[in-house]
């Protein structure tokens, strides 16, 4: 047992005491948490590839499986063999299909070729067939000739009944493919036997029965059109004279007289409406001289101008004389004086011939309104009569309507008799030739296949091991993907903002036994092992700058190894000659004392409660490591871990020890671990590779960082070295096994050469 630690008083109720770890690395280093990117999970090319390289013996086996069950199925699997028929149908040489071809013409190239595919899919061909072959004799096509087999002989017979016949053409049908050829008018009529020789003579005869209903019924078909088309044309010998008689009584029962064409009463209209429009410009002659004339009356100076556009040879006279007899009284004028007898004179002459004048024009005048008159008459009466005219002309329109449509009847008729006069010719011609010659002929008849069509035993292979592999890449992206732990410390670093301290070995010696890994750092201090746990402590103290001087060491989840790894770490740093300290903070559920194989009582809880003036260290008598147990069962020791008692002690000890080591309790089972890691320099967090989910990590991470504890870093542990080095991230564990020869003076012992024999 090594010397006792004096306890300090619980009176002394101070701040914590500081380690020789400076302010600034623990400020640096506080806990803190990444939040996952998008691209933290991007998946590169690199990574696919290391994928399907570490999961490449289960792609490998699931195809080899895949393959012998798909050739063992194919072995047993009957072939089928398919022999094709190709029939060309020249429907443009058809002369007559059906009735309504008479009419109508020939059907679209496309709708006679989907017809003959019909004709080949159906029944009554196929029964035809079935019954020139005496296929109901085939076992293939009827089943009521088959052996029973081991489901007839579990569940009883089948129920075979009289249908057979129509079950024995649903068989043949089912193995008949008939395809139009796209784009030309080629028919394929392919069909699918278990025996080759079968399958060929089907389809031929097939062929042949279907040439063979053509031809009966193009014969069939050009005797009831035949027959049809002269009872036709004599019904239509009759129409057309019929129709012709009714147009000529007509004609005269109406009195529709025609001259050149025309009918006498649209004629007589003609020549009114020529001497309406002529009466019609007198009438406006006259009113358009009327008005004029009487607009001149009715001005100031009005006589006078109206007489001038007057063409009147008397008012011509008389302007002269009054021209003349204004020049005179313009002459005598200054010889006598108004009052002088020949002037009164000359002027009761002029004054004549002004009354004179206006009589003339008044004259003139009458005589327009009358002429205005009888124009007006003679319009009226032409207007009148033009539009008796239209009456009678109406009622004649009304009886070359009726007389039109006669005609038309009649020359629709003759039209029709001129058809079928011309296709009674052609039918007649052509009727001997065209009942003999079918519109089909075989272009290719059927050989007996050399292959099977089903199965094709290469491609279904080929595709059954193709989506095998290809089902099983996918099975393997998504297991990877749903794994929840970190396989290396590359992803801690992306997904959790921590730094990676390393990993510890899962280590397997040659019994298939997992090795203690703080027991192998005691016997095999060169290992592999012992070196993680080494570059781990070296890694926590570059995150500080310096040696921390007190370590809690803590989990997410029990069972990832905290305690041997503490332990380990413990030993190697007491094995490197340092002073170190463990203490099992872990009062729930304590380890260290059985892997030192010390007594569990007194301990960290005695000294905690005043129990103990000395705190009870015990030696580790393999590497001299100073233990600390837990002590006696305590209901919550939460209390005790955050008291002043523990700031004391790790003060105390803190002074007295290069490394005091603590083993605290899982982080997700209690809030020791968060207690403890403010009172100490740094705080490692351990994950169990693979196994820890990463929000589990993450949501331990959270609480250290919301109790202001310094996290070195995290250390993966039970690292299964060859599996990782699959992973190909790069890290030391994809070199391992080129790297043996750095874990002991001679190279490896027996069991590091298991360990780094499963890295390769």
């Amino acid at each position: 047992m090594a010397d006792l630690i004096e306890i300090p008083s619980s009176d002394h109720r101070g701040s914590s005491p500081e380690g020789p770890l400076s302010q600034r690395g623990r400020d640096a280093g506080r806990a803190r948490v990444a939040e996952p990117s998008l691209s933290d999970r991007d998946v590169g090319l690199a990574e696919l590839f290391n994928v399907v390289y570490r999961q490449k013996w289960m792609i490998v086996a699931v195809v080899l499986v895949s393959a012998l069950l798909t050739g063992i199925i194919l072995q047993q699997t009957t072939p089928r063999f398919s022999a094709e028929t190709l029939l060309l149908i020249d429907t443009r040489q058809t002369t007559i299909p059906n009735l309504d071809s008479v009419l109508t013409g020939l059907a679209g190239d496309d709708q006679g070729v989907l017809s003959e595919v019909e004709v080949l899919r159906s029944r009554g061909l196929a029964a035809a067939t079935v019954r020139v072959l005496a296929l109901e004799k085939d076992p293939e096509f009827n089943e009521a000739l088959r052996p029973a087999g081991l489901w007839d002989r579990v569940s009883g017979p089948p129920n075979r009944g009289s249908n057979s016949a129509a079950k024995v053409v649903d068989a043949f049908l089912e193995r008949l493919d008939v395809q139009p050829v796209k784009g030309s008018r080629v028919i394929s009529a392919t069909f699918t036997s278990v025996d080759p020789s079968k399958a060929a003579l089907v389809a031929n005869t097939l062929a042949d029965q279907y040439l063979l209903a053509q031809l009966e019924t193009k014969f069939e078909a050009a005797k009831v059109a035949h027959t049809w088309l002269n009872e036709r044309v004599e019904e239509l010998r009759e129409q057309v004279a019929s129709s012709e008689q009714a147009v000529e009584d007509f004609r005269r029962d109406a009195g529709l007289l025609q001259t050149q064409g025309v009918t006498l009463t649209a004629q007589q209209m003609a020549e009114l409406n020529g001497q309406l429009i002529l009466a019609r410009a007198a009438t406006a002659q006259a009113k358009a001289r009327l008005r004029q004339v009487s607009r001149l009356i009715e001005s100031p100076d009005g006589l006078a101008t109206a007489s001038e556009v007057l063409d009147s040879q008397l008012i011509q006279r008389l302007k002269e004389q009054q021209a003349q007899i204004e020049r005179r009284v313009a002459e005598l004028a200054a010889e006598y004086g108004p009052s002088h007898p020949r002037m009164i004179q000359l002027r009761a002459e002029q004054e004549d011939l002004q009354n004179s004048i206006a009589a003339e024009v008044k004259k003139i005048v009458a005589n327009m309104n009358n002429e205005v008159a009888i124009a007006s008459a003679r319009e009226a009466s032409l207007d009148d009569e033009l539009t008796r005219l239209k009456v009678a002309m109406a009622r004649s329109n009304d009886k070359q309507i009726q007389l039109r449509a006669l005609e038309r009847e009649a020359e629709a008729n003759r039209a029709l008799l001129a058809t079928m006069l011309a296709r009674y010719k052609e039918v007649s011609s052509q009727d001997e030739m065209n009942s003999q010659q079918a519109d089909v002929r075989i272009i290719s008849r059927a050989d007996a296949p050399s292959n099977p069509s089903f199965p094709n035993k290469p491609f279904v292979f080929g595709i059954i091991v193709l989506l095998s592999g290809l089902l099983a890449v996918i099975a393997v992206f998504v297991r990877e993907s749903l794994q929840r732990g970190f396989a290396s410390g590359e992803q801690i670093e992306a997904l959790t903002g921590l730094t990676a301290l390393g990993f510890v070995p899962l280590h397997v010696n040659k019994r298939g036994e997992v090795a203690e890994p703080a027991d192998y750092v005691v016997c095999h201090p060169r290992s592999a092992l012992s070196q993680s746990l080494r570059t781990a402590f070296w890694s926590t103290t570059l995150s500080l700058d310096e040696q921390p001087n007190t370590l809690v060491i803590t989990s997410a989840h029990p069972g990832e190894g905290k305690t041997t790894v503490a332990l380990g770490i413990a030993r190697s740093q007491a094995l490197a000659g340092q002073r170190t300290l463990l203490i099992d903070a872990d009062t729930r559920n304590p380890g260290v004392h059985m892997l030192i194989r010390q007594q569990l009582e007194p301990g960290l809880v005695d000294v905690l409660l005043g129990d103990c003036s000395e705190a009870p260290i015990v030696s580790d008598s393999a590497t001299n490591l100073d233990v600390l147990c837990a002590g006696r069962p305590v209901g919550d020791p939460l209390p005790l871990l955050d008291s002043v008692a523990m700031d004391e002690l790790l003060g105390n000890v803190g002074r007295g020890y290069d490394l005091v080591v603590i083993d605290a309790p899982p982080l997700m089972a209690a809030s020791d671990a968060c207690a403890l890691s403010k009172k100490v320099d740094t705080t490692i967090l351990i994950v169990r590779w693979i196994k820890t989910p990463t929000e589990v990590v993450r949501h331990a991470i959270r609480q250290l960082a919301r109790a202001g504890g310094h996290i070195a870093g995290a250390l993966l542990t039970m690292v299964d070295v060859k599996k990782h080095a699959a992973y190909r991230y790069g890290d030391s564990g994809a070199y391992h096994g080129s790297l043996r020869q750095y874990y002991s003076e001679s190279g490896l012992d027996d069991e590091d050469a298991e360990l780094a024999d499963r890295s390769q």
